[in-house]
């Protein structure tokens, strides 16, 4: 039977296409397009974003409260007689046995003890209240996005270092084999750098897993599928930055959204004890309308009264007495406000030890990094020497695994050290509540 060579082709493409796809290299991003990716497409800001709107028709709920509104109605009357009014002269026909109705009332609100302009006041503070809270939650995804980028960073190098330990001691494997065929060194010597090879590629394995851990969490930040291959451009160099604590605390307490939206809460608080103390004052409505009634379906042919009748009031509206419930709701508003209060100082102080918090993390960061380039730069030269004096046999095998244990050892803590003072920056700006200009 002949094959038909199509089908073949095809079924390779199909089964060998999600491996193809998991060896692609992966996307590369720049943390800020990341950031401004994970806006756009995280599920919860498209969620705060549709509060907002919502927020906004209250608005406008609100202002129509405002206007006047018009209602209509239209009727039809069967009465088993008709109407009649009794006399001396005998039984008088006073109306229609089948009536037709309609009307058309107007109510303009006058004046309602400001509780409608209160109303009003409050959904719009509603409205900025929905918005800073898409502000507090971008502020937090773009923390966890900064937190995800440099923890790709960091797994990316850490790859980086221990592929560079994987090749250095392969090639001191083979030097050891070579020494030892020619019987310059003891098997023990070949079996420790056997040893130390089969750990560094277990290792390995161990990096490459965190690195696609921190792909996946990316990812899910990200709104893309978590299998996704991605990876994070490096920052570049790190400018030295300086900033001022009592500034930093000033701005944090002005610009941060959870602050600001206390500072909502607060005044909607207000307005909601104005609004319970409406109920005080009268209520005044201009009031007109339109009526006819007749015997046809237009209701504009009468013969016992008017066939419409139109008229225009000064409604007022009060109630005197509530059983002491308006007082209850004030007194209600009143202990909210103070108990607002006393939240708002304790997370001025919070905000503040925030703050202080993460510029000292900053600082720390920033000192270990120095430290940590420095004993780079030594870890290297021991190593560079110690190499070459194991091949010149003035070395042991020992010597030259201790040398690239320092030498991992000292990029591991030198790339912790940068991307956990990027890491430091971005919580100090979570800590904020935005970027912060650089102080000379």
């Amino acid at each position: 039977m002949k094959r038909n060579p199509y089908i073949f082709i095809t079924l390779t493409l199909f089964f060998c296409a999600p491996v193809w796809a998991q060896q692609s290299a992966p996307e590369l991003l720049t943390v800020s397009e990341a950031v401004t990716e994970a806006i756009q497409r995280n599920p919860a800001i498209i969620s705060t974003q549709a509060e907002i709107e919502a927020a906004g028709q209250g608005v406008k709920s609100a202002r129509a409260d405002l206007l006047p509104q018009i209602t209509a109605g239209y009727g039809y009357t069967s009465l088993q007689e008709a109407p009649i009014m009794k006399t001396e002269q005998g039984p008088l026909q006073v109306a229609h046995q089948y009536q037709y109705n309609w009307d058309v009332t107007l109510v303009q609100p006058l004046f309602a003890g400001f509780a409608l302009s209160s109303q009003l006041d409050l959904a719009k503070l509603d409205s900025a209240a929905r918005t800073l809270e898409k502000d507090q939650t971008i502020l937090d995804l773009t923390r966890g996005v900064h937190a995800a980028c440099y923890n790709l960073l960091l797994a990316q190098k850490l790859l980086q270092v221990s592929s560079d330990e994987v090749e250095t001691l392969s090639a001191h494997k083979r030097d050891a084999e070579l020494f030892h065929r020619q019987g310059l060194i003891p098997p023990n010597d070949e079996l420790k750098a056997e040893v130390s090879l089969a750990d560094a590629l277990q290792t390995r394995e161990r990096v490459q897993a965190n690195v696609r851990k921190a792909e996946i969490r990316l990812n899910r930040l990200l709104d893309r599928p978590l299998e996704n291959r991605i990876a994070i451009a490096d920052v570049g160099d790190i400018p030295e930055e300086a900033y001022d604590m009592a500034e930093l605390s000033t701005r944090a307490l002005e610009v941060r959204p959870v602050m600001q939206l206390l500072d909502t809460g607060l005044k909607q608080l207000g307005l909601a004890q104005k609004i319970a103390r409406s109920t005080w004052f009268p209520r005044v409505s201009l009031v007109g309308s339109v009526d006819y009634t007749g015997d046809t379906l237009a209701a504009d042919e009468n013969d016992y009264s008017n066939t419409n009748n139109s008229f225009v009031a000064l409604k007022a509206e009060w109630h005197f007495w509530s059983s002491g419930k308006t007082r209850a709701e004030v007194n209600r508003v009143r202990r909210q406000i103070k108990a607002l209060e006393a939240r708002i100082d304790s997370m001025a102080a919070q905000v503040q030890e925030e703050v202080r918090s993460a510029l000292l993390d900053c600082q720390v960061a920033r000192k270990n990094i120095a430290t940590a380039d420095q004993a780079l730069v030594q870890a290297r030269e021991n190593w560079r020497i110690t190499d070459i004096q194991y091949r010149q046999q003035v070395a042991t095998s020992t010597d030259v695994l201790d040398a690239r244990t320092f030498l991992t050892q000292a990029d591991t803590n030198y790339y912790r050290a940068v991307y956990g003072y990027l890491d430091a920056v971005a919580g100090l700006e979570r800590a904020v509540g935005d970027k912060m200009d650089q102080q000379s």
